[in-house]
């Protein structure tokens, strides 16, 4: 598509994109409503435009961003192809965002966060360099006012699980491959979150780009700090510390015999480990194991609103195993839906419930 604000190219390779719906075309007739439109915001893209004109020689993604009033939703649900997008004003005290929301079956919602500019015209090309996110799993979200809630929420983040990481290709082919990783059975603590949250109601699983265009050293020592800052303590499900802390780390416990590895290196290194140790995982004194205690994971199960309990899980069981139809499971145990059914069956969801 022509666009008169947007990056083509840089849109299709930071931004999620879903079959048949037109999210891009939507943003970019937003953005012209917002620079033609008489008042405090007309021709504010353009002007961020010529920012990103005027800075393009600099070094990181981050260190080009200028303070703006421009906060842009969209929400997708996905089934329907129905799309809304609205622009908003803040305090200028931080970057433009666009909040991109894409809602699936079972109230699964998928949000994401890219600053604006990176995805306007003038900014070069976005996939040179590392690449550096944070996803979210946030738990009790409250679906119906979701966006207040989840800005209220992270002021006391308890229900709030954070992974921190950078890569040097594509933040979201990096997404892609932890999902795969997460459906193969993957017990390292993000994929093994991500796997038991699916079972649940109220969860957003949130994705937040933060910078691109770094060197590797630079992403790397984001990495560290940002691993130290949010992804501390029992909250937090990096495997290891970040950055070259990680590496120091991982050398001492013998898991590499070198310093100078690659992050894809690092990646097999800390996944073999995992095959090898299934059960002693990687001794971590930064990280609580997120749902080590059986007994506070049937709690939080039990306290979700249309979840299943225990008892549904193992009658489920017990009806497939003398070939029940997935129809009449889900009818005679009261499930949501079918999907919900066969999730478990699947051995997708609920795979601790014995």
């Amino acid at each position: 598509m022509k666009s008169r604000f947007l990056d083509v190219r840089n849109c299709h390779a930071l931004l999620p994109h879903w079959p048949n719906l037109p999210l891009m075309q939507r943003l970019d007739e937003c953005l012209q409503g917002i620079d033609d439109t008489p008042g405090q915001l007309q021709g504010s893209i353009s002007s961020l435009i010529r920012h990103n004109e005027r800075t393009i020689g600099q070094s990181c993604g981050s260190r080009r961003l200028c303070n703006s009033p421009i906060e842009i939703a969209q929400r997708s649900v996905v089934a329907n192809r129905d799309i809304h997008t609205i622009a908003e004003t803040k305090p200028p005290i931080a970057p433009a965002r666009l909040h991109l929301n894409l809602v699936f079956q079972n109230e699964i919602v998928w949000k994401t966060f890219v600053p604006l500019q990176f995805i306007l015209k003038g900014w070069g090309d976005a996939s040179r360099g590392h690449q550096c996110y944070i996803h979210v799993i946030s738990h009790n979200v409250n679906l119906v006012n979701s966006y207040n809630d989840l800005r209220e929420r992270w002021k006391n983040d308890s229900d709030d699980y954070y992974y921190v990481g950078i890569t040097g290709r594509n933040w979201l082919v990096r997404l892609s491959e932890h999902i795969g990783e997460m459906h193969r059975g993957s017990r390292k603590r993000f994929h093994t979150a991500w796997r038991e949250s699916l079972g649940l109601t109220g969860v957003y699983f949130i994705s937040a780009l933060r910078d691109i265009n770094m060197t590797y050293e630079d992403a790397m020592n984001w990495e560290e700090d940002n691993v130290d800052k949010i992804a501390y303590g029992p909250n937090g499900l990096n495997m290891i510390p970040g950055g070259f802390k990680g590496l120091q780390y991982l050398h001492t416990l013998r898991i590499i015999d070198r310093m100078d590895i690659s992050l894809e290196e690092r990646d097999v290194a800390i996944a073999d480990y995992v095959r090898r140790n299934p059960r002693k995982g990687i001794p971590n004194p930064f990280i609580a194991e997120l749902w080590k205690d059986d007994e506070f994971y049937l709690k939080v199960i039990e306290a979700r609103e249309k979840s299943l309990s225990p008892e549904q899980v193992k009658r489920i069981r017990e009806l497939a195993g003398v070939g029940i139809p997935v129809t009449e499971i889900a009818r005679q145990v009261c499930a949501l839906n079918e999907l919900q059914v066969k999730n478990v069956l699947a051995g997708r969801t609920y795979v601790r419930i014995k």
